[in-house]
């Protein structure tokens, strides 16, 4: 099996550019709070401040200026007052981008959803660089799939999300991440690089000895001996039998020589779908609505799912936040369009949510919306979607005079302080939001697809708190039974 790692560079950067494109091009400072302080710096006024906000990734032209990682926000701030723009880190959103890659990445390779073709394995990485400035995910490569053909597509699939990255394909995690994050051409932001299949010792033997995280005391004793790459680091002796040497330094042995293996942790998709665009200079909301449905298709392409239920989210400039849920089953009623219920390519994303922009807007008197959010709040299998609803719809469903679609313009909006509305439905609508809870609403892995809630029983309620008051019981008595047992164990001794 083939590795391939996405380097994904300035990632704290990129996060805000893909949901803001304003900020590209400009000079920006990305910080966030350091490391926290030790009980000796808390005493020390002088050291504590060190442990304000730092710089976490900037931009070329915050660089220019003089920006660097890891320096304090004050101090790149006064740099170039005026110019440069400081603006904070977003955890949560950061995760959401991890998310994101992993779910695009599921869907890559030019076998996905045959039934005789392995499945790709994601693993969601981790940071890398100092202070953790970059991303670095790893997935495996496809079988009888050309290494420079399949990073050209990962590259693809992240153009889409909005990211730039640099792919690298070996044998091996240690030389995917050096191919990908140290083998490019100089000044170049994105690219492939491929490793000869057996090539990993060759193609690392010339990389300096500084890509092995070995401490500074033992890599300036070794470069002392004149050990500067890794290939002489890969060459020196075994250690002698009666050493005392750590696993951990056998394994920077095997990183040298192209031997850190192919193991990977995969990633399983649990949290829904999010993906956000905030409206700017020359950011329309037609523009706006095409991204989210172009982002959200890709995802539930790799997740093999497709939408049932969206919340479209608008955050107002005046500081309001409207939600306005949109049903697919609703959708497809009011098209007109039959077999298929669920929504998952990007025209139909985007016909729904600009349908639901529109009727939203219509009455809206909060001001211009300043960011839109999707949120894909029920997933299914297009096949078992259908078969319950085929088989609810036989049984239960009203006559087609009598039933009133719900559409995004029906359902009335809420905000966020206001709790859901409950409407009154239907017996067909009833029978819709029952096949809806039956199916799979979450996400998850496929062989999962199928189950249901079951209430507990009544009875079983009753015996496990008789139960549990028998236990209470029998420990009050062993107590009380150890007390005596205590007590005439110590009867007999002389009193002082």
């Amino acid at each position: 099996m083939r590795i391939a790692c996405i380097h994904v560079p300035q990632f704290a950067l990129q996060t805000l550019t893909r949901i803001d494109p304003s900020l590209r091009g400009a000079a920006v400072a990305v910080v966030g709070a350091s490391a926290a302080p030790s009980t000796s710096a808390i005493w020390s006024g002088a050291r504590a401040a060190l442990y304000t906000p730092v710089v976490q990734a900037c931009s070329r032209a915050a660089w220019a200026l003089g920006v660097r990682i890891g320096m304090t926000a004050t101090a790149a701030n006064g740099l170039a007052p005026g110019q440069l723009r400081v603006v904070a880190a977003e955890a949560a959103l950061e995760r959401e981008t991890i998310r994101a890659i992993a779910d695009a990445l599921l869907g890559a390779g030019p076998a996905a959803g045959q039934p005789d073709s392995a499945p790709t394995i994601v693993d969601a990485g981790g940071r890398v660089g100092a202070g953790g400035a970059h991303l670095a995910m790893y997935c495996s490569v496809p079988s009888k799939t050309r290494g420079a053909s399949f990073g050209e597509q990962l590259l693809e699939l992240l153009e889409t999300l909005g990211l730039s990255a640099r792919i690298g394909i070996a044998d091996d995690r240690f030389t995917a991440w050096v191919a990908a994050a140290h083998a490019g051409a100089p000044g170049e932001e994105s690219g492939v690089v491929t490793v000869p299949r057996g090539g990993s010792a060759a193609f690392l033997a010339p990389r300096p000895l500084s890509l092995l995280s070995i401490t500074p005391e033992v890599q300036h004793m070794l470069e002392a001996l004149g050990v500067r790459t890794l290939g002489e680091f890969a060459a020196l002796p075994a250690p002698s039998a009666g050493a005392r040497v750590s696993s951990i330094e056998a394994d920077y042995r095997a990183l040298a020589r192209g031997e850190s293996g192919q193991g990977l942790r995969p990633y399983t998709p649990e949290a829904p779908i999010r993906e956000d665009v905030v409206l700017g200079a020359g950011t329309t909301a037609n523009g706006a609505i095409a991204s989210l449905a172009r982002r959200t298709a890709l995802r539930l392409a790799g997740r093999g799912r497709g939408a049932s239920a969206l919340e479209l989210v608008l955050s107002f400039t005046r500081g309001e936040d409207r939600v306005v849920p949109i049903s697919a089953l609703a959708v497809r009623q009011s098209l007109l369009d039959a077999p298929r219920r669920l929504l998952e390519s990007a025209d139909e994303l985007a016909a729904a949510l600009d349908r639901a922009l529109t009727d939203a807007l219509a009455d809206e008197t909060r001001g211009d919306v300043a960011r839109m959010r999707v949120v894909v709040t029920g997933e299914a299998l297009a096949g078992d979607l259908d078969t319950a609803l085929d088989d609810i719809e036989a049984t239960t469903r009203a006559p087609a005079a009598t039933v009133t679609p719900i559409t995004a313009a029906a359902t009335p909006a809420r905000t966020r302080t206001e709790p859901p509305a409950t409407h009154a439905a239907s017996p067909g609508l009833d029978a819709t939001r029952h096949a809806l809870s039956v199916v799979l609403a979450t996400t998850g892995s496929a062989e999962h697809s199928a189950w249901s809630l079951v209430p507990p029983d009544a009875s079983s309620l009753r015996s496990e708190r008789r139960d549990a008051h028998r236990r209470t019981r029998r420990g009050k008595q062993r107590r009380g039974r150890d007390l005596a047992i205590q007590a005439r164990l110590f009867a007999d001794r002389p009193g002082k």
